[in-house]
C-alpha cells in the first residue's frame, strides 16, 4: 500500500541530495549519503551527527521505493527494518543506526528503498512543542549485487525528456544536457538530476527547446554517457 509520510510540523525542509560524502540538513549530518547492501548482507549502518548544541529528536522510517509515471512512490515493506526507529541525539554527538534484514531480498533485479529521517518536537519540552520548522532527509538504500546494472534509453515527450531504464540496477544521473544537431549543449539539470530505478523511468523537464534535440548526455553512476533521443512510439 502506498502511504504518505506524516508531517510533524507546519513546515518541513525539502529533501536534500548532494554529491558530498555526507548529507546535511540543518545541524544533522548523515553518512553515507546512499547505502548499498548485498543480497545476503545481514545489516549495515548509518552515522547520524547532531552538530547543534541542543539535543535533537528524530524519527527514522524505511520504505520500499518505486517510480510510477516518473514520480517517487514510497510503500510499506517488511524486507528491512531500521533500528532504533526513534532516537534522541545529544548536541554535538553521533548516533549509529542500523539497517537490519528481516527476510531474504535476493532478486533478479536490484531492490530500492528510502530511509526517511524526520526531526520531531520533544513533546515533553515546552520549547520543543512550539517548534515550527523541522528538517527531513531522504537517503537511498539499495540491495543488489555488482552484476546488476542499468540499460538506459531516452525519448522526448512534449516539454520533457524521459529516461527509461530497462536494466536490473539503478542509474544515478548527474549534470544532464541535451545536444542539438550542431552538437551544442543545452542544460537540462546541473548537479544531481535524479535516480532511474530498474524497469522505471525518470522525467527531466526543460524549458529550453531552442533547437532539435538529437542526444542527451549525463554522468550515470560516475561514468559519462551520451544517448540518442529516440522518437516516442
Amino acid at each position: 500500500m502506498c502511504i504518505m509520510i506524516k508531517r510533524f510540523a507546519v513546515l518541513i525542509v525539502p529533501v536534500l541530495l548532494t554529491l558530498a560524502p555526507s548529507l546535511m540538513a540543518g545541524q544533522l549530518t548523515v553518512a553515507p549519503i546512499r547505502l548499498t547492501m548485498s543480497p545476503t548482507q545481514p545489516n549495515a549502518t548509518f552515522t547520524l551527527t547532531n552538530g547543534s548544541n541542543e539535543d535533537g529528536f528524530y524519527q527514522l522510517q524505511l520504505f520500499a521505493w518505486e517510480q510510477e509515471g516518473g514520480e517517487t512512490q514510497l510503500k510499506r515493506q517488511q524486507d528491512l527494518v531500521i533500528t532504533p526507529p526513534v532516537t534522541m541525539i545529544p548536541g554535538n554527538s553521533d548516533q549509529i543506526v542500523r539497517v537490519v534484514r528481516q527476510r531474504p531480498t535476493d532478486s533478479e533485479k536490484e531492490k530500492s528503498y528510502r530511509l526517511i529521517i524526520s526531526e520531531v518536537p520533544d513533546t515533553e519540552s515546552e520549547r520543543g512543542a512550539q517548534l515550527k520548522v523541522l528538517l527531513r532527509l531522504s537517503v537511498p538504500v539499495f540491495v543488489g549485487d555488482k552484476s546488476q546494472t542499468h540499460a538506459l534509453s531516452v525519448t522526448r515527450q512534449q516539454g520533457r525528456f524521459v529516461i527509461h531504464n530497462g536494466g536490473n540496477g539503478h542509474a544515478r544521473l548527474v549534470d544532464a544536457y541535451w545536444l542539438d544537431n550542431q552538437q551544442q549543449r543545452h542544460i537540462i539539470h546541473k548537479g544531481l538530476a535524479g535516480y532511474v530505478l530498474p524497469d522505471s523511468e525518470l522525467w527531466l523537464d526543460t524549458d529550453d527547446f531552442s533547437g532539435q534535440p538529437v542526444a542527451v548526455t549525463f554522468t550515470a553512476n560516475g561514468k559519462s554517457l551520451t544517448l540518442p533521443v529516440e522518437e516516442e512510439k
